[in-house]
Order: structure tokens, then C-alpha cells, then sequence
């Protein structure tokens, strides 16, 4: 559909407010800027606000334990006008990838932008950002470098689909001069052993993607900038592109 391909309108960024999501900050306000998108910014508080016990004076007891929300509030406000950045700051309570969705949804968000996930990195278990990312309706990006300017070399994988023709449409309308790889990869059993014929297969899946970009929906000066490439192995494999500068 070209008009779900359209730049986003809406941004969300999801923060923890901490150093991980300081590169995520930098990319949403510089890809709102690029696309003269809205930016929202959500922090989600898990802990419940204290209850007061009984017999205890409120004000004393609330005055000791400051609320997670107004302090998260003002943090992003400050860091906004620092920046000197404008944008909607959300904070809500409850679970971060519940509330990142629920923010989404209600925000009439195009694009989510988060940092490397938490959980992630100590545990096996799905996380935050592998919730999202599943659950999402909207695009979510994930930023791990420190942007230095816009996006200008970018890898689209494909398996063939309607859902790859999409992505690779999207990528086209949203980083109009950014240099596209298109890229598929394959296994073949017992490729080792029969050299002639992995040869051969690799021919054909080259032109059977060369096929697959001619389906996609692009101007033809445009779909002539695109490079296909067709690797055998994993798809982190076909990751390793000969780009200096790879970026996403």
C-alpha cells in the first residue's frame, strides 16, 4: 500500500532514562526533524505509587519518598529543553512493553525508536524490546550507534514475500537518498559436497531475486540505484556488505 509507505508522522521514543537510550534520544530527534514528524517521548514506571500506611501522617510519609512519575517528568522536561527539543513527554504506569503498545496505540504512533534492550543482555528471556517489536503494529527501530547524520546506507532482507516487497517499498519512501542493498539468504543441503551445483543454485536465486525487485512498486531510475546480493548461509551471514559506513 504506497500510502502506509509515507514518512512517519508520529514519533514515539521509549526511554529508561538511562545512558543506553541516550543514542535512541539522538536518532528519534533527528529523524523527527528529518521528516518533520511529532515526537512523544514515553518513560514507563513500574513500581506503584506508595501507600501510606495507617496511622501515619500523608504528607510527612510522602514527603520522604518522592513520586517516581513527577521526578521522571521533570528529568525528560529538562532534558527536552536542554536539548532544545520540543515533544509530548508521556510517563505512565505499568509494565514498559505494555505500556509502550498501549502508548502507540493511543498516540496514533508510525514509528517506534528504543535503545539495546536490558534484558537482553543478562538473560535469555524475551524482553522488553523483543516483546514490542513482536507485538507492535507500528515500525520499530533500534538504535545501538551513535547517529552522525541521516541514514545513508541501508540492507533490506528479503525472503520473497509480499511482506519483504513492502519493506524494501517503505525503506525507498522513507530514506529516499540513502544507497539500498537488497539482499537474500539461502541454504541448500549438502552445498560442500556438490560445488557445481551450490554454483548453479546460487545463479538461481540471484535471478530469482532480481525478479523480485523488478515486482516491487518503485520508479525505475530508483530500482536501478538498488544492489541485489544472494549469499548462502545464515542471514547474519549476508549481513557483512562491503559498506565503510554501514549504519543500520
Amino acid at each position: 500500500d504506497p500510502v502506509r509507505a509515507e514518512p512517519p508522522r508520529r514519533i514515539l521514543l521509549a526511554t529508561d532514562l538511562s545512558s543506553r537510550t541516550d543514542r535512541a534520544f539522538d536518532r528519534a530527534v533527528q529523524l523527527g526533524a528529518q521528516w518533520r514528524a511529532e515526537l512523544h517521548v514515553l518513560h514507563a514506571v513500574g513500581a506503584p505509587p506508595p501507600t501510606v500506611p495507617f496511622g501515619v501522617n500523608p504528607h510527612e510519609y510522602l514527603r520522604g519518598r518522592p513520586d517516581p512519575c513527577a521526578e521522571a517528568r521533570a528529568t525528560l522536561r529538562r532534558t527536552l529543553l536542554r536539548e532544545q527539543v520540543r515533544a509530548q513527554v508521556h510517563v505512565d504506569h505499568g509494565a514498559a512493553s505494555r505500556t509502550i503498545l498501549d502508548a502507540t496505540e493511543r498516540e496514533g504512533c508510525d514509528l517506534v525508536i528504543m535503545g539495546e534492550s536490558r534484558e537482553r543482555m543478562i538473560g535469555p528471556f524475551e524482553s522488553t524490546l523483543d516483546h514490542v517489536a513482536r507485538a507492535s503494529r507500528a515500525s520499530v527501530l533500534v538504535v545501538r550507534n551513535r547517529p552522525y547524520g541521516t541514514y545513508r546506507y541501508l540492507l533490506v532482507g528479503t525472503d520473497f514475500t509480499d511482506e519483504s516487497r513492502q519493506a524494501l517499498h517503505t525503506s525507498t519512501r522513507w530514506f529516499p537518498d540513502a544507497s539500498i542493498a537488497f539482499v537474500h539468504a539461502y541454504s541448500m543441503p549438502y552445498s560442500g559436497l556438490l560445488p557445481r551445483e551450490s554454483a548453479e543454485w546460487g545463479e538461481e536465486q540471484l535471478a530469482r531475486l532480481r525478479t523480485h525487485l523488478d515486482e516491487v512498486d518503485l520508479p525505475p531510475e530508483r530500482r536501478s540505484t538498488i544492489r541485489i546480493r544472494a549469499d548462502a548461509g545464515p542471514p547474519a551471514v549476508a549481513t557483512d556488505l562491503p559498506m565503510k559506513a554501514m549504519n543500520i
